[in-house]
This record gives C-alpha cells, sequence and structure tokens, in this order.
C-alpha cells in the first residue's frame, strides 16, 4: 500500500471514529436537461449518494461554536474521497435535515484524500 491509500483509509476511517459528531448527507448530482423527442418535454435526471460527513459553520470559532461577526450562514461540510464514485462538482446539491444546499466552493487535500465544500441553504 502506497502513502496516497494510507492517507486514504487514514480519512475515511478518522470520520467514520467520530461517531455521532459525522452526519448523514445525501449528495445529489443532476444531469443536464435532455429534450426527449417523444414527450416532448426536457427531462434532467438526479442520482442520490449517502454520505458521512462532518458540518461546522463557516466562521465559528472551532473551540466555542460561537459565530463570529460577518458570517455568511455558509456551512463546511468534510468528507473522506475513499470509495466515492463521483467528483464533487458546484452545480450539484447537497441535502441535510431535508433542507436542500447549493455547494458554493470545494476543496480537496494535496492527496485528495478528502473534500471540504462550502455550502448554502436553497431558499
Amino acid at each position: 500500500m502506497g502513502l496516497r491509500d494510507a492517507l486514504l483509509s487514514a480519512v475515511s476511517s478518522a470520520i467514520t471514529a467520530t461517531g455521532d459528531i459525522a452526519e448523514d448527507l445525501t449528495y445529489v448530482i443532476k444531469t443536464n436537461a435532455k429534450y426527449d423527442i417523444y414527450s416532448g418535454k426536457k427531462e434532467a435526471t438526479e442520482t442520490t449518494y449517502a454520505l458521512k460527513a462532518i458540518v461546522s459553520i463557516v466562521g465559528a470559532n472551532a473551540k466555542t461554536g460561537e459565530i463570529v461577526s460577518g458570517s455568511t450562514g455558509e456551512l463546511s461540510v468534510m468528507f473522506a474521497s475513499k470509495g466515492l464514485t463521483f467528483t464533487p462538482k458546484t452545480n450539484d446539491t447537497i441535502i441535510r435535515n431535508s433542507e436542500q444546499y447549493s455547494i458554493n466552493k470545494i476543496d480537496t487535500d494535496p492527496a485528495n484524500a478528502s473534500y471540504t465544500l462550502t455550502i448554502r441553504r436553497v431558499g
């Protein structure tokens, strides 16, 4: 096993080890609507994936959880990349507690062992 594989496994294990700190989220990939010549309608498809992720408020104090002045209400979502069959994109969405969030920013670490998304509630 190479170093990258070790990092992928370590990040995945760490998120699993957080127990109830990590949240169950749904990642939704929306395909572009295609015109169906038979129905005369544009039809888009959605594919969903279950994720275990650590969620925090962007701009909150990590120790106290106190929201810092000027916080935008955005959330930071970190999850392991090990085993993913997709690459996050900004036109996808996240479902958390039955609420939909848009993805505003996507970051990854140098080994691509995890993704950190900045999301904002839609509506």
